[in-house]
């Protein structure tokens, strides 16, 4: 199985490039800080009152980036692909046997939340008892958060939420939107695969609290 992997990165953070060997692609990152005044996302974005300008400019980079690298896996129906943000960390090697057995999303890393997102992180004590492998995410229990890494085992998975995206008017940022789209079965990988970089000072693609967050998905999808 040939596995398409690609990282989402910056035109300005080329320090980041630095640990992808020559079998990831590089896909190019929206930069938010350099969106147009009337770009469609930065009035589709979905944000708190008080979200500081920089961080909803943010959002709609991060939100504009991953929609743009889900469009070309539909354009070029690419199948088997792992997609990981620039301060993603390697932690396991990509098990081949595993992922071709994955049907649905499935996360490589990110950390698990109450259902509602507001109440926060899932204690571990909450955690649903995982095994070692492919899980089955509960959505009527719980959600995945930050999208430092996943897999789509098919490109039709990328069309649906593509699809989806586009019938909405408004938007949110990426990770909480996937969790509304019923048509798209998640899983995620446990260990996980990917962490993000604990050296790495928030991210270049900001989702809402990283300049703040001082924690970072683990193996077990908790913060430490």
């Amino acid at each position: 199985m040939e596995i398409n992997k690609f990282f989402l990165n910056l035109e300005r953070s080329a320090e980041r490039r630095q640990k992808f060997d020559e079998s990831w692609q590089r896909f190019e990152a929206v930069d938010g800080a350099l969106l147009d005044e009337d770009a469609p996302i930065i009035k589709r974005m979905v944000s708190l009152w008080n979200t500081k300008p920089a961080h909803h400019r943010g959002k709609c980079g991060c939100w504009q980036s991953h929609y743009n690298l889900l469009c070309h896996i539909v354009n070029e129906k690419l199948n088997h692909v792992v997609v990981v943000e620039d301060d993603a960390e390697q932690i396991r090697e990509l098990d081949l046997d595993l992922l071709q057995k994955a049907k649905n999303w499935t996360y490589l890393g990110g950390y698990l939340a109450h259902k509602r997102m507001y109440d926060g992180p899932l204690p571990p004590e909450k955690h649903p008892p995982h095994k070692e492998g492919i899980n089955c995410l509960d959505k009527n229990e719980m959600r995945m958060i930050g999208f430092v890494a996943y897999y789509i085992p098919h490109w039709t998975i990328a069309r649906d939420i593509v699809d989806y995206l586009n019938s909405k008017a408004r938007v949110r940022a990426m990770d909480c939107q996937i969790y509304d789209i019923v048509k798209v079965p998640q899983d995620y990988i446990y260990p996980a695969m990917f962490v993000e970089e604990h050296s790495v000072k928030g991210s270049t693609i900001p989702r809402s609290n990283s300049q703040t967050r001082k924690k970072h998905p683990s193996a077990f999808y908790t913060l430490v």
